[in-house]
């Protein structure tokens, strides 16, 4: 078993109003891995990003929709890594 901690930038897109912005977010994500295979409950990942940056210039934003938003991209770009990396998920 070996275990893998990583970090990726990955952008967020909000479109609001006729705006759109490239929100960065900054994933950093651990999980073991045995045989190619992700070991079930072991992936774990946190994001971070400017949220009061992003709710000033976008007032009308949900905070809790950014939230769930947010951790939906983070979510998908770990995936996309697993694969891209060759590993599946259990």
């Amino acid at each position: 078993m070996i275990w893998v901690v990583d970090k990726k930038v990955v952008p967020h897109l909000i479109q609001q109003d006729g705006q759109l912005a490239e929100v960065p977010i900054r994933v950093s994500f651990e999980y073991a891995v045995e045989d190619g295979t992700v070991l079930d409950g072991t992936l774990t990942l946190s994001t971070l990003y400017n949220k009061r940056s992003v709710c000033r210039h976008f007032p009308r934003l949900d905070d809790e929709r950014l939230d769930e938003d947010v951790q939906a991209t983070a979510e998908r770009a770990v995936d996309e890594h697993l694969a891209l990396s060759g590993f599946e998920r259990a």
